[in-house]
């Protein structure tokens, strides 16, 4: 069998044609397309791992916030609950405060009204004491009493009577006029005890009249041109009442002063 050199030659060259019309026309444009496609996945999967590492920062960045939120919600929440407690126990402090101040100020009005009753009560038994010793001076009034009260008169003149014997007349000349009211009638020898003081005191020329008085009590006075001396029961109870006044008014000073 004879080989015809001339066919494989032609052949030959149309294989090599026909390689190079696909690799020209066929193979070259599918691995361009395959190129193109894997540099694209490619890209995608770039891109899809950045979106990711992306999402992850923000997912971290997401996280710390939230952990940086919750932290100071926690911080603001104690700091709110240690206000509110600060807060509850100042006005715990201050209602305390205002209770035992009121408390005080209570004490103090029932212990000042409780202290006015028993001074107001007091007074009016002392009022009622010294009302009463005066009446019963006077009912018991007798002789012998207002003969005391005459010579308690007579000495109180001669040694106070100083005023009453300077007095002079009046701008027009007339005589001074001496006037003796008692609360009781007086005997002729009375008068003449009272008389014969009066003027020791201030004379005998001086017109000397007496008067029974219609206050009640016993006692007696002297009044010349408009000045008096007089001694009367009544005047010594008002006195010891006074001093009586006056010792209550200071006793609870010096019982203050006592205590502190």
């Amino acid at each position: 069998m004879l080989i015809d050199w001339f066919t494989v030659a032609a052949q030959l060259v149309n294989f090599l044609i026909l390689l190079w019309l696909l690799k020209r026309f066929l193979y070259q444009p599918v691995l361009k397309a395959l190129d193109e496609r894997e540099k694209k996945i490619a890209a995608e999967l770039e891109h899809a791992a950045n979106v990711e590492a992306e999402a992850v920062q923000e997912k971290a960045a997401w996280q710390k916030k939230n952990d940086e939120f919750a932290q100071q919600r926690q911080q603001m929440m104690k700091q709110a609950t240690d206000e509110a407690a600060t807060r509850r126990s100042e006005l715990l402090d201050e209602a305390r405060q205002e209770y035992d101040a009121l408390h005080s100020r209570l004490l103090e009005t029932l212990k000042r009204e409780e202290t006015e009753r028993e001074e107001e009560t007091e007074r009016r038994v002392n009022d009622e004491i010294f009302s009463v010793a005066g009446k019963l001076l006077a009912e018991l009034a007798d002789e012998s009493l207002e003969a005391r009260i005459i010579d308690k008169f007579c000495r109180k003149l001669e040694a106070g009577g100083s005023e009453i014997a300077g007095q002079h007349p009046g701008q027009d000349g007339a005589p001074k006029q001496a006037v003796v009211r008692s609360t009781f009638p007086l005997m002729p020898e009375q008068r003449e005890r009272v008389t014969g003081t009066i003027e020791k005191l201030i004379g005998s020329e001086t017109p000397l009249s007496f008067e029974q008085s219609d206050k009640s009590g016993c006692g007696i006075e002297l009044c010349v041109d408009g000045l008096c001396v007089s001694w009367h029961f009544q005047a010594a109870l008002d006195a010891l009442k006074r001093a009586a006044d006056e010792y209550r008014e200071h006793e609870p000073d010096e019982g203050a002063a006592d205590a502190r």
